[in-house]
């Protein structure tokens, strides 16, 4: 049955939202951001309303005090969370990317009552891109109960799979606003150089999945040399200086050939016009982007991922400080598991060898107790600092606490050896 795609000042749209319900927010620089300021505006009257989402780029409004009625579940923690998760109104779900996709639309565990949208205008056909922001929101928009679309000329109208219809959408919110924007992140000496060891491990024709920060970052940056790479999943600002320069094609791909297969846009508005205008952006949902039976048949798929600690098993946390949870899963254990599986494929763990300004090392005979295990040692493969990169995979026990001393800081690789004898 068509719905209403009714035209609403956003007071009277949040005024359609309930006490209690679960509402799916867009992730990054999708955020719909005069929604969520009118939900926190009549927080009080949504009491235990909960908003679902992942990666927020502002100051999490709907945490401060004074919106202390509202809940929030994510699936990527933040220390700027800290505070309403002591005062009981944060979940945490530890769940993988590709997960999300299920568990939080209906038929999940955290199906969403409503979903909130943030799309470019509707096409002569009817049909609203949404733009930047389509990995987990599309899937669960197309099957919930109720839909609210804001809806922003600012929003690049993308190609690919990112599209709703306006009959599939209950209410319609017309505001002109910026989006949020992610800039470049400033790169160090130490992120160069790691950069730099991760470039020279992928090779020409290579799919490059990376995130965000400083070194995946400095990786791009270190990439200006190849040829025929393409990008998968999520785009930033430096990767489509990439795509300017003729180093990003997809032209080597055997999925999607020349096609930029991209969930998320987190960048600032040269990312946002890049995206409304290239004929080459494919984008699509993370029940594709993040399958690893997809990122699998991506010949020479290279993962490109961080991590707060690794042990000299090859433990992986990138997620806690012990057992304090202080960002999530993410699409690492898809895009690691997917690139164990891909012909010619890699999946690199790149992190600083030190942390706290130098004071204590990432390397680390055991993870620290009560951290989460992002990736588990039998996926481990390449990792980097900025001492160097080793491979670890088909490597004994022995052997690869070995490998990773190379890499760890000299300053601590004693300590670590007389751990690893002990």
């Amino acid at each position: 049955m068509a719905r209403a795609f009714a035209a609403m000042a956003v007071r009277d749209a949040v005024e359609r939202l309930r006490p209690g319900m679960r509402v799916l927010l867009p992730p990054g620089c999708g955020e719909p951001q005069a929604i969520v300021a009118e939900i926190c505006r009549q927080s009080e009257r949504l009491r235990d309303l909960t908003l679902m989402g992942g990666i927020h780029l502002g100051d999490y409004p709907w945490a401060r005090p004074e919106c202390a009625a509202l809940r929030y579940a994510t699936w990527h923690m933040s220390p700027r969370l800290d505070d309403a998760s002591r005062r009981g109104r944060v979940q945490f779900v530890p769940i993988r990317y590709f997960d999300v996709v299920t568990e939080f639309a209906p038929g999940g565990r955290w199906a969403p009552d409503c979903v909130l949208v943030h799309t470019a205008p509707p096409d002569a056909r009817g049909y609203l891109s949404l733009g930047v922001a389509v990995g987990v929101t599309l899937p669960a928009a197309r099957r919930a109960p109720l839909v609210i679309a804001q809806v922003n000329a600012r929003m690049p109208r993308a190609r690919g799979n990112g599209w709703l219809h306006t009959s599939q959408v209950d209410i319609r919110v017309d505001v002109d606003e910026p989006l949020a924007e992610y800039p470049p992140p400033v790169v160090g000496a130490v992120e160069r150089a790691i950069g730099d060891h991760v470039a020279a491990l992928v090779p020409e024709g290579a799919a490059v999945q990376v995130g965000v920060g400083a070194i995946p970052q400095a990786v791009l940056e270190g990439l200006g040399g190849h040829r025929d790479l393409a990008l998968h999943s999520l785009l930033v600002d430096q990767g489509v200086a990439l795509v300017e320069r003729g180093v990003v094609t997809g032209s080597r791909k055997r999925v999607h050939r020349g096609r930029l297969d991209l969930a998320e846009a987190m960048g600032t508005r040269r990312t946002f016009d890049f995206l409304g205008e290239s004929e080459a952006v494919n984008m699509e949902s993370s029940a594709f982007t993040h399958d690893p039976d997809v990122v699998a048949r991506l010949d020479r798929f290279v993962a490109v991922n961080s991590a707060l600690e690794i042990d000299l098993t090859g433990q992986v946390t990138a997620e806690s400080l012990g057992p304090r949870q202080v960002a999530g899963i993410g699409g690492q254990f898809d895009f690691v598991l997917g690139a164990s599986r891909s012909a010619g494929g890699a999946s690199i763990i790149a992190l600083p060898s030190t942390g706290r300004g130098g004071a204590v090392s990432r390397i680390v005979p055991q993870l620290t107790a009560g951290a989460a295990v992002t990736t588990p040692r039998y996926l481990a493969d390449w990792v980097v600092t900025e001492h160097g990169a080793v491979r670890l995979r088909g490597l004994s026990d022995t052997a690869r606490a070995t490998a990773l001393l190379a890499v760890a800081h000299p300053r601590f690789q004693g300590d670590l050896e007389r751990a690893l004898r002990t």
